[in-house]
């Protein structure tokens, strides 16, 4: 089962953690996080970092620093989040440039910097800033495509690594990261969490949910995610030819485009549907509207799928792959839904197909999901987590800053 703890002494207890962080009361200990992007921007980091920032704000005096969509910069309260969308001038492969954000970090003189990777921008600004803090880091997932890009920054990146205090990853698959091996002493797993109240049926979500089953029909398969290289929603589209079901596809990437040329090449037109963004209000409904979830991603950029934990919490199963990830370690085959090898749309439709035509055991995997979720992913006990070992790295003796050499 899921559990949270350091990796010098073995992957502990959650409760250990949460007994720790029942202490903790409102403090004046300044924490600066930096991300890529903040919601309502769309990703699985950014999922991440609101609903851990959300639940931390009333506990320390919090700044969110993340990249802008223009180049301006603008401050704004997100639920009560003070959040920073520092001008982006310009990106280089997915990562944005924003020359002020060093700047911007040292301004907030931080007790705190929690630097959420990967993310080539918040690096250089920790590295450039050189700020008088502890540093957290956590470790989302690994640069895998962009290996220009990867090459370039490994150097920085290991810099970051060694400055840190601690490295959090959201699961024990993580800690085999070939950036974090060297680094496994410093290693704490915490899982990921959500607003699991946010997924229980209301009288509204009914309503939209019957709504939206009226109007697609009684077997649907969702997917939510971006449209990008490593979703493997090319396979799930081929899959489909074997499915009688209607697909509903929620996002958008760069990937869209070639999708929809592969729908029409499968005269598949009527079968998936692309619905683009929706509200962020409206996913529930959409939860609760489909069958099961399918995350089909092939290769190791998917980390985590935070998507599985929404589904989940609306009590639908989910069909994921066996990737060397987190993605496995979230959803268990049997108990909360069924993997598949990556990129195998036979395996990917002959998983669908199983579910769809039993429905005792859709409802079986997706009880048992909604109660896993409950017990192991909130948001809460993220941030006991998190908090609780706040309060470890604050208590120690200070690291000597490191120099900005190379």
């Amino acid at each position: 089962m899921p559990s949270t703890g350091d990796a010098r002494r073995g992957l502990g207890t959650p409760a250990a953690a949460d007994a720790h962080a029942d202490n903790l009361t409102p403090t004046t200990v300044k924490v600066v996080h930096i991300g890529k992007f903040y919601f309502p921007i769309p990703g699985g980091m950014e999922t991440a970092l609101q609903q851990l920032c959300e639940e931390l704000n009333p506990h320390v005096d919090l700044r969110v620093l993340v990249a802008n969509t223009r180049p301006r910069t603008v401050t704004e309260r997100i639920n009560g989040v003070r959040v920073t969308r520092v001008a982006r001038w310009g990106q280089i492969a997915s990562t944005p440039l924003c020359p002020s954000l060093p700047r911007r970090l040292a301004e907030h003189r931080a007790d705190i910097v929690h630097v959420h990777e990967p993310n080539p921008m918040a690096t250089l600004a920790v590295w450039l800033a050189n700020p008088r803090a502890r540093v957290i880091v956590s470790f989302h997932s690994e640069v895998v495509r962009h290996r220009v890009l990867r090459h370039a920054y490994r150097r920085l990146r290991e810099r970051l690594l060694q400055r840190a205090d601690r490295l959090i990853v959201a699961t024990p698959h993580h800690l085999d990261f070939p950036a974090l091996r060297p680094h496994r002493r410093k290693c704490v797993v915490i899982p990921f969490g959500i607003d699991v109240a946010r997924f229980q049926p209301n009288e509204a979500v009914r309503r939209r949910a019957a709504a939206i089953r009226a109007e697609f029909g009684p077997r649907t398969v969702l997917f939510v995610g971006r449209l990008v290289y490593y979703k493997g929603v090319e396979y799930l589209i081929e899959a489909m030819s074997r499915v009688s079901a209607r697909l509903l596809i929620i996002g958008r990437g760069p990937r869209e485009r070639a999708l929809r040329r592969r729908v029409r090449a499968l005269g598949l037109e009527e079968r998936v549907v692309f619905l683009g963004e929706i509200a962020h209000e409206e996913l529930p409904a959409y939860y609760h509207a489909c069958d099961l979830l399918v995350l089909p991603s092939t290769q190791q950029s998917e980390a985590f799928g935070i998507v599985q934990l929404e589904a989940m919490a609306a009590g639908k199963p989910v069909i994921s792959t066996r990737l060397p990830t987190g993605v496995s370690w979230v959803n268990r085959h049997g108990m909360t839904g069924w993997l598949v090898p990556p990129a195998d749309a036979d395996a990917l439709a002959d998983a669908m197909n199983r579910l769809l035509e039993d429905e005792a055991l859709r409802h079986r995997l997706g009880e048992a999901a909604r109660h896993y979720v409950s017990e192991h992913f909130t948001r809460q006990k993220m941030a006991r987590a998190v908090l609780a070992l706040y309060e470890e790295v604050l208590s120690e003796t200070p690291r000597p800053i490191p120099s900005r050499k190379l």
